[in-house]
């Protein structure tokens, strides 16, 4: 591998259903380390991301018992937007992020009408 070069080993993923969404981290906690740990032994996993927004929060409270760093997406997510608000980029001008072309309404409060139009 050269420098640079990022290659994606394996997706683990939970088999299974789990009882309630907001109760998946302590049902399958366990589980979810044990897929890290094997990541790691069987696929040399040199980091690991606990991906789902169920998991949020899952990577700091597991941290000690998985031998690489484990990624929660949602704080990773949040501290790139705050960095990408802290370099304060210029705004896109073509390409996906150029502004769309202005757009009439008819029900919206004038504030939002205007943003829609472009009268802001």
């Amino acid at each position: 591998m050269g420098a640079g070069f990022c290659a994606c080993q394996r997706i683990p993923v939970l088999d299974g259903a789990f009882a309630t969404l907001a109760g998946v981290q302590d049902e399958k906690q366990d589980l979810l380390v044990e897929l890290a740990n094997r990541a790691v032994r069987e696929a040399h996993a040199e980091v690991v991301i606990l991906a789902g927004a169920p998991l949020a929060g899952l990577a700091a409270k597991v941290a000690d018992r998985v031998a690489v760093p484990l990624v929660d997406p949602i704080a990773a997510a949040v501290k790139q937007a705050e960095a990408l608000i802290a370099l304060a980029p210029r705004k896109a001008t073509a390409g996906a992020g150029e502004r769309p072309a202005a757009k009439e309404t008819s029900g919206l409060p004038p504030s939002l009408a205007a943003r829609f139009g472009h009268r802001d």
